[in-house]
């Protein structure tokens, strides 16, 4: 037996699912839909099937391009303009001699055709149409039928008042071939408006076979969930993977994914799925292969295609994401959104019920998405506040780091590039695309291999490079981005590099200008040499124990100290962050936070008769000591718009300890043992001060903070970046996010509990 299998409409209605995808590749619980199909007809004894092409037509032709399916022997006719159901299927069956099966290949069912094929027989029929009973008939075509079968009647998508029937035509159909004959070559001809009365009207037999069974035509998103949703609850005679006993509901393509969540059956999880401690999936949840679901997500009614990103916090339900798109931290997708492949929906946002998101767009962080996004976008800057990537950014691929890296290599300053990696697997991938975009851009490429972020920062100065990038890799793969002497890249660099990339602007150089990759490993060594000038007078007959989570940062440090006669058994713990950026201390169960040993270094610095470079958010206590010193202290922005702070930034080269933890930590045993104290003693020799820090989301623009801390009660300053304000009992430095939706509140007093309630007041103030 043959068939032919109708698998050429747009689906216009199941956008943006079918935006970049033919409706019949649809996937249903981990399997397109046209391979239901194909099971069907094996299973009730067909043979042979040709498939009519028309919309993406291509990919179908390619996914099958064997020419067999199981058992099944595949065809491909395309339709190089539209011919209608009829049409298309004259085109592919005009030669065969033996009735023959039509089947759409954009409709679950499980219908006994061989039951159909017996009927069709022996009623000796041209055409036999099979029905099914719907419970809301509107939206299909209809068929008006004698009481032993025979077709009487059509009637399309009638109103109430005009339903006399609630058989729709299910688009499958017996046919005999020598029917075709009647079809016209070149034009559009369809079987219900067209054939079929034509066929009535000679007085041909045409019949109903109304069927048992399951039928969905999966014509728009709802069908597309609900036909899932009955496939979970056994209502569809279909292959599901089994799990085990004890998971009933469960059904899994690969092994259980590891972990502390929960899941509520039925639920279907294909192959390689991560879900994080917290999670909850179900019921009537659908994940297919490759999906990660981050801590404390929400999946209930929702079906994630392959490679789908949910980050922690989020919240689906009854929604469709689909192939490679990422929902961020805390984002929320409501019934009947769908969110086209690859597209991002930002931390914190909101899309509402029924809304679209078309392939490849950006809803902005934090955003109510009321309306479909289908033309521009509403993209986040490339830049955040943590880098590039991570939770709440862009997502990082190969692909995404190749278009990243020719942007970078793009900009004139940035021709002599950096570049380093944590060592994982997955940075190692990511840093090699990167140096793929920068090398074909015409950029130099140093590559210092695995590192820690600090000894990236160092290179960069180090080698009087144009710029640094540093891959973080793991599950929220992140890439920070330093310019020259290893400080923040100015804001207006990042916008260059920002517009390169959404424009794919890219400078391509030819191959004979492509410049090879510089192998930088060995000059780890010069960063252990000059962090060791950090004590001219070495440090035997000091102590100090060593911790940090990246133990690559620990060990450079160990080893610094001990070759600088220092122990590492007995003394304070200097605890270093993992990117060795950041140093605190305790002694004697005391606690020194990394403001205050910034500041005893500080001092020393300015006893020595030295100016001091700082960052834009260091403590201001720090200003006065520079000025009762006969000294200044020059600060450099987070985010320079300008060269205003140039000056600051050349000091800076020689002031490496003010950014660099290790450095700190070296500068701070030599500043202990040349003036013979603890670290309490020392600290005890500054002015009272406290520094409290917290990050608020900000419920207006930017723009509209001079207004809202303008009418308080506090002395409002212009700053370079953000804003200041002063009160009797204390300073707080106010500055945005560059997201835009977030704070970040630097509180300064003489008391741990005055800067608590100064950050406080203004998270009351954001709260009005």
């Amino acid at each position: 037996m043959k068939a032919v299998i109708m698998a050429g409409g747009e689906g216009s209605r199941l956008r943006p699912l079918t935006c970049n995808l033919p409706k019949p590749l649809a996937r249903l619980c981990g399997k397109p839909v046209l391979e239901y199909i194909f099971d069907l007809l094996i299973r009730h004894g067909f043979h042979a099937a040709t498939l009519t092409l028309g919309y993406l037509g291509g990919m179908i032709a390619e996914q099958y391009r064997s020419g067999a399916y199981r058992q099944l022997d595949l065809a491909f006719v395309t339709e190089e303009r539209p011919l209608g159901t009829a049409g298309g299927v004259a085109l592919a069956a005009r030669d065969w001699t033996e009735s023959f099966l039509v089947i759409s290949g954009d409709a679950m069912c499980d219908l006994d055709l061989a039951r159909v094929r017996r009927f069709h027989e022996d009623k000796g029929a041209a055409v036999t149409i099979v029905g099914s009973a719907v419970e809301d008939p509107r939206e299909y075509g209809l068929l008006q039928t004698a009481e032993d079968g025979r077709v009487l009647g059509f009637v399309e998508k009638p109103a109430w008042g005009q339903v006399t029937t609630n058989i729709a035509n299910t688009g499958i159909y017996m046919i005999r071939p020598d029917c075709l004959a009647l079809v016209p070559e070149g034009g559009a001809f369809d079987f219900a408006k067209d054939l079929f009365p034509l066929l009535m009207e000679r007085g041909e037999d045409v019949y109903c076979c109304t069927a048992e069974g399951y039928w969905c035509d999966i014509g728009d998103l709802g069908a597309y969930l609900r036909c899932q949703r009955d496939m979970l609850e056994r209502r569809v005679q279909c292959a599901l993977p089994a799990a085990p006993q004890e998971q009933a509901g469960v059904f899994l393509r690969g092994a259980m994914p590891r972990g502390d969540f929960q899941l509520i059956p039925p639920v279907y999880l294909g192959e390689e799925v991560e879900i994080a401690e917290g999670a909850v999936v179900g019921p009537h949840a659908v994940v297919d292969d490759g999906c990660l679901i981050g801590e404390g997500a929400k999946v209930r009614g929702s079906v994630l295609l392959q490679n789908v990103r949910v980050s922690a916090q989020a919240s689906l339900t009854g929604a469709l994401v689909c192939a490679g798109a990422a929902v961020r931290r805390g984002a929320g997708l409501f019934e009947g959104s769908a969110v086209g492949s690859g597209a991002i929906i930002g931390a914190g946002a909101s899309v509402q019920p029924d809304v679209s998101v078309w392939p490849q767009k950006q809803v902005e962080s934090h955003a109510v998405l009321q309306d479909h996004l289908k033309y521009g976008s509403c993209a986040p800057n490339v830049f955040d506040d943590g880098g590039i990537g991570g939770e709440d950014g862009m997502p990082l691929t190969p692909e995404t780091c190749a278009a990243l890296g020719a942007a970078i290599g793009s900009v004139k300053s940035c021709k002599k590039a950096g570049i380093a990696c944590d060592g994982t697997s997955s940075a190692k991938a990511l840093m090699l695309a990167l140096m793929s975009g920068l090398m074909s851009a015409g950029s130099h490429v140093w590559s210092f291999s695995d590192c820690f972020e600090a000894q990236l920062s160092f290179f960069t100065a180090f080698c009087g490079l144009g710029v640094g990038v540093f891959v973080h890799g793991g599950r929220q793969p992140c890439i920070r981005v330093c310019g020259e002497g290893g400080l923040s890249v100015p804001r207006y660099l990042e916008r260059e590099i920002e517009n390169r990339l959404r424009r794919a602007e890219f400078h391509r150089c030819s191959g004979s200008a492509c410049k090879d990759i510089a192998d930088m490993s060995s000059i780890r060594m010069m960063y252990s040499r000059e962090m060791m000038k950090q004590a001219p007078e070495e440090l035997q007959g000091m102590n100090a124990r060593i911790h940090s989570a990246n133990a690559q940062v620990q060990s450079v440090l160990e080893d610094c100290l001990e070759r600088l006669g220092c122990g590492l058994e007995h003394g304070p713990l200097l605890e270093l962050n993992a990117t060795g950026t950041e140093l605190t201390a305790e002694e004697n169960g005391r606690q020194y936070s990394a403001e205050r040993l910034l500041a005893l270094c500080c001092q020393q610095e300015l006893e020595q008769g030295s100016d001091l470079a700082l960052p834009y958010d260091a403590p201001e206590m720090l200003d006065a000591l520079a000025a009762a010193a006969g000294r200044s202290a020059f600060r450099y922005l987070t985010s320079p718009a300008d060269q205003s702070d140039s000056a600051a930034r050349r000091l800076s080269a020689r002031q490496l300890w003010v950014r660099d933890g290790l450095f700190r930590a070296v500068k701070l045993l030599a500043v202990m043992k040349q003036q013979r104290a603890s670290l309490a003693q020392l600290s005890d020799r500054l002015p009272p001060f406290y520094v409290e820090k917290k990050s608020f989301t900000l419920p207006c623009p930017p723009s509209m903070l001079t207004k809202i801390f303008g009418e308080s009660d506090a002395l409002l300053e212009a700053a370079r970046e953000g804003v200041v304000l002063r009160k009797e009992n204390g300073r707080l430095l106010i500055t945005p996010g560059k997201s835009g939706r977030l704070v970040h509140v630097l509180a300064e007093a003489q008391d741990m509990e005055t800067a608590q309630e100064l950050c406080a007041g203004v998270e009351a103030l954001l709260g009005r």
